[in-house]
Parts: C-alpha cells; structure tokens; sequence
C-alpha cells in the first residue's frame, strides 16, 4: 500500500481589486494632450518605472492616462525588485511603456517603442497583424484572436 503525501499548501498573491485599475469611465476625453503625471512614473513611490514621454502633437486616445492607482497596487504587491539598470528592469520599463503607446494613443507614427513598420505579430501560427491593426483592435484583443 503506497502512502500519497500531500502537496505543499500553494501559496496565492494577494488578490488585486479591480478598483485599483485605471477605469474608462475616469478618463477625461478633453485632456487629451500633455506628459503623463509623475505619478504615473512611479516616482513618488521612490522608483521610475514608466518614463514614457509623448510626441509633442501625440492625442491621447481616451484621454490622458493616469496610472496612480495601478502604481500603488504594484508597489504594494510586487514580488521582484529588479537592480536598477539591469536587464529585467530595462524590459519591464519597456513593457510599461510599450502598454502606455500601445492602449492610449491611437496614432501609430506617434508611437517610439518599437519600429511600426517592421512590427509583425502571429498567435500560435495564425496571420501575423500589424502596428495598424493593432491600433485598430487594440492588443489584448489581438492577442486573443478570435477565440
């Protein structure tokens, strides 16, 4: 007769209220131009992790971004504190500025995270989509597909 040991308790992240995010309805289509505040940076949190700086003619989407709530739920939740100037921090730093151009601002010639026109994108071997389309569906969408 085998004895079957239990599995170690799996240990779970705090949950992340929704009321944290950034919520549409808290956008302000008419302040639709200018940097971010600072903090949407994270600086007041003691860390720049976002230094995203529009064009000068860029036009928010939705109207301007505003990333202090979801700021402070990373701060307070994160697991990694990555060295600062190493690799990892340089690509969460691109993540979260790739996220800022890529959802809020419509205009693909006013984005400056990645080259548009050789920007190529394919989910599990389906039709690559470009910076365009994109745009058009927005990323998560495009990431989705059409499942």
């Amino acid at each position: 007769n085998k004895h079957i040991s239990a599995s170690p308790p799996i240990t779970a992240r705090p949950p992340t209220p929704f009321q944290n995010m950034a919520l549409a309805h808290e956008l302000n289509k008419a302040d639709n131009k200018g940097p971010l505040n600072e903090e949407s940076s994270g600086a007041p949190f003691g860390e720049v992790i976002r230094d995203y700086k529009p064009l000068p003619d860029t036009i928010w989407r939705f109207g301007k971004p505003n990333y202090s709530r979801v700021n402070k739920t990373y701060f307070q939740h994160r697991t990694k504190v990555h060295k600062e100037g190493s690799l990892e921090a340089v690509v969460s730093k691109i993540v979260k500025n790739w996220e800022v151009e890529s959802h809020h601002i419509a205009d693909i010639h006013h984005w400056q995270t990645m080259d548009i026109k050789a920007f190529k994108a394919a989910v599990n071997g389906g039709c690559p989509c470009n910076a365009q389309l994109m745009s058009d569906v927005g990323p998560y969408n495009m990431l989705l597909g059409e499942t």
